[in-house]
């Protein structure tokens, strides 16, 4: 089980989120839903299915021809197996307890595949950043996928420490996201700050003053990424 979520709330969040990232309304086949049910039992945490959702769309808009859309959560089994992986093999290492059935070698494994991903894709908006002519943002891409090659060295050896890894990452998400809102014009970023302000209206009165910063900042920066298609470069998202 999760843990956390009672089933009804587990399958709610995931069938809006993939509603939401699709764009259209779309019944759940009984596959779909049987997916879900896997998933709960499996004790997958709900945030590494709705990043596994978000990553798939993400990568599927920056490639898929205009109008296409993504009609199965089936399409999503796979990254949300994967992150799964990751969660599992990087949370035992920390904590010193290996996850069973995964040896060092597999862990290494798993972790260097995933920034190879990671890396693939930050080249591939590295491209496009360089097409539109936002210096600043390619500029940061290319020092992320400079980084991302020597972590992913580090990865395939075994040389690797989560807690540091992870600090890595959120460092170079950081820089991808400030020069990314720096290559905005200055009516975009206006418009793009008043977006995050409304998305926060309806509960900012029950939201402490961190949660709004917090939540606020993670609204922005779904809006860079899907204007500049950038890759979501940590490891698991822990913000609202």
């Amino acid at each position: 089980m999760s843990g956390r979520e009672a089933p009804v709330d587990y399958y709610r969040a995931i069938e809006e989120e993939f509603v939401r990232r699709r764009g259209a309304a779309l019944l759940l086949s009984p596959r779909d839903w049987t997916l879900i049910g896997t998933w709960h039992e499996a004790g997958i945490p709900l945030r590494i299915v709705l990043q596994g959702i978000a990553s798939v769309f993400d990568a599927f808009e920056r490639r898929a021809p205009a109008g296409r859309r993504i009609n199965s959560l089936s399409y999503c089994r796979q990254e949300v197996l994967s992150l799964f992986d990751l969660h599992r093999s990087l949370r035992g290492a920390e904590a010193g307890r290996p996850t069973p059935g995964t040896s060092a070698a597999e862990r290494a494994r798993i972790v260097a595949r995933h920034l190879g991903r990671l890396l693939r894709d930050a080249r591939l908006a590295m491209a496009l950043a360089s097409e539109r002519h936002h210096d600043p943002l390619v500029a940061a891409l290319a020092t992320a996928a400079s980084d991302l090659r020597r972590l992913r060295k580090e990865a395939k050896v075994g040389a690797f420490d989560p807690q540091r890894l992870d600090s890595e990452l959120r460092r170079l998400e950081d820089a991808v996201l400030d020069a990314a809102l720096r290559s905005l014009q200055e009516d975009e970023v206006r418009r793009a700050q008043d977006d995050a302000d409304r998305a926060l209206a309806a509960g900012r009165a029950r939201m402490t003053p961190e949660a709004i910063v917090t939540t606020r900042r993670a609204f922005l920066a779904r809006l860079l990424r899907r204007r500049f298609r950038l890759p979501r470069l940590t490891l698991f998202d822990d913000t609202p």
